[in-house]
């Protein structure tokens, strides 16, 4: 289990870095050489990583987006959120974000996204992985939903440093658990604070409520 968790932690760097090669892992998993190279050398032989001959730097391959993909296509929340996030585009015409709660309740993943069409676009927080404690709106939400916060959690993000704003609510499934949250993000200058409290804010409570209601949930 300790070698299984080791090489886990090599692959999920990776999909953190984009690339990286043996040493640099090594160092910033506090692993050694060998480990990192064993674990590497077998998610190639598996078809998960892919090394470059140039750069000497391991990727993940094709066969790691089929497992994501997989994952999207049977999860029921994800599926049925596909329509709801669509329409939400639609009405702010800024990009909408849906992330999923872990289940050990310490990370949100963004699994779905549905991209503004204005040519500045948000930087893209598919497949990102943030700790509960991160500043981004769905962290902040989850974070006091799992804290004991009830009803359809809100909560924001707005940066004058990296020029971001954006709002999330949370979901609940049928027990009434939080499960993850619907994100909206935009530049600061098209998303100011009053806009979030006024018209965000009560936009997303109904449209997590109504996602809520097709996973089931009622209260």
């Amino acid at each position: 289990m300790k070698t299984l968790e080791k090489a886990f932690m090599v692959l999920e760097y990776l999909m953190e870095t984009g690339e990286a090669g043996v040493t640099e892992i090594s160092q910033h998993l506090n692993l050694s050489k060998n480990n990192v190279f064993r674990a590497l050398i077998t998610f190639e032989e598996h078809g998960l990583v892919e090394k470059d001959e140039e750069t000497e730097k391991y990727k993940l391959s094709v066969n790691a987006v089929r497992l994501g993909y997989g994952y999207t296509q049977k999860n029921p929340f994800i599926k049925l959120s596909e329509p709801v996030l669509k329409n939400l585009r639609f009405q702010l015409n800024e990009t909408v974000n849906l992330a999923v709660l872990d289940d050990r309740k310490e990370y949100i993943v963004y699994v779905a996204e549905e991209e503004t069409i204005k040519p500045v676009k948000v930087k893209s927080r598919l497949g990102k992985r943030f700790t509960i404690d991160s500043s981004t709106a769905s962290a902040k939400a989850l974070r006091k939903a799992v804290l004991g916060d009830e009803g359809f959690v809100f909560d924001y993000e707005y940066s004058t440093e990296s020029e971001l704003a954006g709002g999330a609510c949370i979901v609940r499934d049928y027990m009434g658990n939080p499960i993850g949250a619907i994100e909206v993000l935009a530049p600061i200058y098209r998303l100011s604070l009053d806009k979030i409290e006024k018209e965000l804010k009560p936009l997303l409570k109904e449209v997590a409520l109504e996602l809520s209601l097709k996973l089931g949930y009622w209260d």
